[in-house]
């Protein structure tokens, strides 16, 4: 059966004539028997496939402005880990999703989501050598930090994003020591968390790559990492791509 793609609209404009309009709001008209075109919208909107319709089904589905309708039915398992604002919000919207069962912190998931509070670099080396799918948040200054989602040989790593900030580093042992420094065990200033909106953007965020990769098997924001400024309201979207493979490296 032909469905409406996700975004587009069909609807007779102010000269009588039919337009479609997509998801970035591009217009095109489309000619044809006024009739045909009324049932065409209507099978669009409502899901059939009846031959007389199938020419002109055709021409919308080049356009992409229809396209076969599919109805997922993965459900996947998440784990959330991280005693913060943003794992309870994560793990309340997670809650609420059809197909997705929220498990406990520590138990085996289709998905790990880990929210943390400052940077822990080595503990989250140590995780993305495991091999698993998994996202994460963590604060740097007053600004949430998002991702990327790492799907294993598919998206950009922990590790690809570690090399690439160091490699775009003005003071790279700079930097290294200062994440050293956040998991020495020295005593560390309190996490200063942004208002319940910017926790509550980030977490959303968060679930919507998780309920993308679901559908797609690619998150919605794959290889960019995202940075949640509750000062602006401004999300920044940084590429991340995956280092090239050494010869004998893992």
């Amino acid at each position: 059966m032909e469905s409406i793609a996700p975004g587009h609209h069909l609807y007779v404009g102010p000269d009588g004539t039919w337009r479609s309009c997509d998801e970035q709001e591009r217009f095109a008209r489309i000619s044809g028997p006024p009739e045909l075109l009324a049932r065409m919208r209507a099978q669009a909107y409502q899901g059939g496939a009846d031959p007389e319709l199938e020419p002109l089904t055709e021409v919308l589905r080049a356009r992409g402005v229809v396209r076969e309708m599919t109805m997922p039915d993965r459900t996947i398992t998440v784990s959330v880990r991280g005693g913060t604002p943003v794992a309870a919000a994560v793990a309340e919207l997670l809650a609420g999703c059809e197909r997705v069962t929220v498990a406990p912190p520590e138990a085996d998931a289709d998905v790990l989501v880990v929210c943390a509070g400052w940077l822990p670099d080595s503990e989250w080396l140590r995780l993305d050598a495991t091999g698993v799918v998994w996202h994460r948040c963590h604060v740097e200054g007053t600004r949430l930090v998002l991702g990327p989602m790492t799907v294993p040989g598919e998206t950009a790593s922990y590790r690809d994003l570690r090399g690439r900030r160091l490699a775009a580093a003005a003071l790279p042992d700079e930097l290294a020591a200062y994440w050293a420094y956040l998991e020495s065990g020295e005593p560390l200033p309190p996490v200063t968390w942004p208002n319940q909106g910017a926790v509550a953007l980030a977490a959303g965020l968060l679930v919507n790559d998780v309920l993308t990769w679901r559908d797609t098997g690619r998150p919605a924001a794959a290889d960019r990492q995202l940075v949640v400024d509750p000062a602006t309201g401004e999300v920044t979207r940084h590429p991340v791509l995956p280092l090239p493979l050494v010869s004998g490296s893992k």
